[in-house]
């Protein structure tokens, strides 16, 4: 009994590792959530950047739960509508895109610094919340995001039971989570050496990338739209 014991957790804990590999995999190719993430590490501070991607790991074990759980039904309403998704998808990324050309540094009022500190708190607890749930709707309105963590669960899951299901799903959330942190925490260290004339190149370079696959996106949308509509017709 003792021995089953101990191979029952030594099962589990390969299957969290490997779910901690899978979130790796997931979150770490750059896309847009990567290039927020960096950006607003550099210019509002590690909080609201690893908050940037913590929006996006909940996104991604969303989208591992419904690989490992065989989900079948919605993966196919997605992939059936994946052209109103992509433009909605790609219609939010452009006003990411035109906010971020915007946003420029503020400068710090001196006057009351009690005030100063409890308003600084408090924005950056909403700015955290914000930063989360933007990261949270871009990965979720992208379809890419979604079958490319259905193929890569897929290909590496192999799970034999519920509990190891519920385990690789936490552990993919951590493994997801944990790159977030890494990557926040590694630009963080460089934060000091950004002037703001540095900061506002950074936001109108990132907002270009994010317009490129913002319209990337939306032409993709279309595409399939209008062959969709060619097909019907």
């Amino acid at each position: 009994m003792v021995l089953a014991g101990v191979r029952v957790l030594f099962d589990e804990i390969s299957v969290f590792v490997r779910g901690v590999v899978l979130g790796l995999m997931v979150a770490a190719p750059v896309g847009p959530v990567g290039l927020l993430c960096i950006r607003r590490t550099i210019q509002k501070g590690l909080l609201i950047g690893f908050a940037s991607g913590f929006g996006a790991a909940f996104a991604d074990a969303f989208f591992s739960a419904l690989a490992v759980l065989g989900v079948t039904a919605i993966t196919d309403l997605v992939s059936t509508y994946d052209d109103i998704i992509y433009i909605v998808g790609g219609a939010f990324l452009l006003f990411i895109a035109w906010h971020t050309w915007h946003d420029k540094p503020k400068s710090a009022n001196t006057d009351d610094v009690e005030r100063r500190y409890l308003s600084h708190i408090k924005l950056k607890i909403g700015g955290a919340i914000k930063a989360m749930l933007t990261s949270f709707v871009i990965t979720l309105t992208n379809p890419a995001t979604l079958f490319g963590v259905l193929a890569v669960v897929a290909t590496f899951g192999g799970l034999k039971s519920r509990v190891e299901t519920s385990t690789i799903i936490f552990g993919i959330f951590c493994g997801s989570s944990l790159w977030w942190l890494m990557l926040s925490g590694g630009v963080s260290l460089l934060r000091n050496r950004f002037t703001d004339e540095k900061v506002i190149i950074l936001n109108r370079i990132t907002a270009v990338f994010l317009f490129m696959i913002a319209f990337g996106a939306l032409m993709m949308g279309l595409m399939h739209f209008v062959g969709a509509t060619v097909a019907l017709g």
